[in-house]
């Protein structure tokens, strides 16, 4: 591995931890909303009183959760792929492929999400936007942000994925993933 190589997989490396720290900080999003899950159902059906914030509670932070965590999903692999053919290709045919689909149709549409995000965010928070159809009408800018940041953490972590691709098209192999940094609590 040339220098050259050896800089392109460290700088990927560095990149990949924004992904991981992001993942396994938006991870804890699943403590509130199981906690707010929770507390309607005993509510609802225990005391038979149910509440008006927990549904809307539940789908921002899962929606929050859902999109904040792509960025981490694509780093550890995690996406849904076909790889009917791809699986038998050799690591340079598989990343000129991956190379071509992120140039081609993943970045830029990710960077579409990015603005169109942006606009649906700072529409929110300068009309003060609330959610219509609930009685307890939260603000929506929080569940809003979450878009572009999204978007700008899957732009990130898909110039690691390009890095790592060009690592592979020059060497015929891919860089072995490190190993995961412990989650600081």
């Amino acid at each position: 591995m040339s220098s050259r190589d050896s800089d392109l997989v460290r700088l990927a490396r560095r990149i990949d931890l924004i992904a991981i720290g992001s993942g396994q900080l938006v991870a804890w999003l699943i403590v509130p909303m199981v906690l707010s899950l929770t507390y309607e159902v005993v509510a609802r059906y225990a005391f038979n009183a149910p509440t008006q914030w927990a549904y809307d509670m539940t789908f921002m932070l899962y929606g929050s959760f859902f999109m904040l965590g792509a960025a981490f999903t694509l780093q550890r692999k995690g996406h849904v792929r076909t790889d009917s053919f791809y699986a038998e290709w050799s690591p340079r045919r598989q990343a000129v492929t991956d190379l071509i689909g992120y140039l081609v149709m993943f970045l830029p549409f990710v960077g579409v999400f990015v603005f169109t995000g942006w606009g649906y965010f700072w529409k929110a928070y300068t009309t003060g936007e609330t959610f219509v159809s609930s009685s307890w009408q939260p603000i929506t800018w929080p569940f809003k942000l979450s878009m572009p940041l999204a978007g700008m953490l899957l732009l990130i972590q898909g110039f690691s994925e390009c890095l790592k691709c060009v690592y592979a098209i020059r060497t015929g192999e891919w860089a072995e993933r490190g190993p995961m940094p412990e989650v600081v609590v």
